[in-house]
């Protein structure tokens, strides 16, 4: 079987089984290696080295508040005033807001990164035609504050149904029976309704950034695409999930014997430079290691995503149709060496 090369339409809208799905990711990575990686590098590697500097220096301070914890209990309870004021001026300090808020920047420039570039990819006419760096960083300027709504709207709007289920069912066994076997019942059925709708919504941005549609249109568009399929959805998340958490465990082991040994390092008055600095080094190889490994997961579920419009719109099949027939762009005309004339 001849290997794709993932610049056709055809090449990505396709039927594929379970085993596939998972081939075609690596595939595809080892096919565009080089530009997607550059999108990579110039988009989300820059916000990525933030965010792995601000965490490096939050694990030094939260070394030092082990370490005053750790005391305290030696102590017998003496410094719980100190240790109480470090941990309030740990989540007070600009370490800690700048590592969440850079933590979402990077995830969703790495979304949007990732997913951009399979669309321009899929929508390019001509298959000879790279996809550039500035071309990436159009859609993701353009999409960028639209997704990071859409993950505070998701939220949201999961914490609310979640929260008037469980107000309609514990409202329903109260008036109705006084079993707290069926209270056990309706918190399952709430965790499992919430990982039902987190799978679903798992689709969320590969559906919006292609189809480029609104946020509850978008919603509609995933329930509509997995419905009957979620099984395999989960299974592709649950199986991807795992391999990158099994390598990103690897690394963070290897770059942790950087970092445990400094860890309080800043809150010894004796520790030199390099322990500070250390820490910061392990964070910052964590970062790049999710950098490369967490856009397998987005391919996956964008082949998934894929494979499911395949199956119920057969929109691949509907391009190859009108493809038959269709005349190819004639090439630039070169002189020869054997052609005769001027030169």
């Amino acid at each position: 079987m001849n290997q794709l090369t993932y610049t056709r339409a055809s090449d990505f809208l396709r039927e594929r089984d379970f085993g596939r799905k998972i081939e075609a990711s690596f595939e595809f990575v080892r096919a565009h290696f080089r530009p997607l990686g550059r999108c990579l590098l110039y988009i989300v590697l820059p916000i990525m080295l933030i965010q792995g500097i601000a965490s490096g220096l939050l694990q030094s301070r939260l070394g030092g508040v082990l370490q005053v914890w750790s005391n305290l209990l030696k102590s017998g309870g003496r410094g719980q005033l100190e240790s109480m004021q470090l941990a309030s001026d740990l989540i007070k300090g600009p370490e800690y807001w700048v590592t969440i808020a850079a933590s979402l920047c990077s995830f969703t420039l790495l979304i949007l990164t990732v997913y951009g570039y399979v669309v321009l990819r899929l929508e390019k006419a001509d298959p000879a035609e790279s996809v550039t760096v500035p071309e990436v960083w159009a859609v993701v300027r353009q999409r960028f504050v639209g997704a990071l709504l859409s993950f505070f709207g998701l939220a949201f709007l999961l914490f609310a149904v979640v929260i008037a289920l469980a107000l309609a069912g514990s409202l329903l066994v109260v008036l109705i029976t006084k079993n707290p076997g069926l209270i056990v019942l309706l918190i399952l059925a709430m965790y499992g309704a919430m990982g039902y709708a987190a799978v679903v919504l798992s689709l969320f941005f590969i559906v919006q950034i292609r189809e480029r549609t609104g946020f509850f249109a978008t919603i509609g568009r995933c329930f509509s695409l997995v419905w009957g399929k979620w099984w395999s959805t989960f299974g592709l998340i649950l199986v991807m999930s795992l391999l990158i958490m099994m390598l990103v465990v690897v690394v963070f082991g290897l770059t942790s014997l950087i970092s445990n040994p400094f860890a309080g390092a800043t809150a010894r008055p004796d520790a030199g430079s390099l322990g500070a600095v250390l820490p910061i080094v392990a964070s910052c190889l964590n970062s790049v290691a999710v950098l490369a490994l967490y856009p397998l997961l987005f391919l996956a579920l964008a082949f998934q995503y894929f494979n499911l419009v395949e199956r119920k719109e057969g929109q691949g099949l509907y391009s190859l149709v009108d493809a038959i027939g269709a005349q190819p762009q004639p090439a630039p005309r070169r002189y020869q060496p054997d052609d005769e004339g001027e030169y």
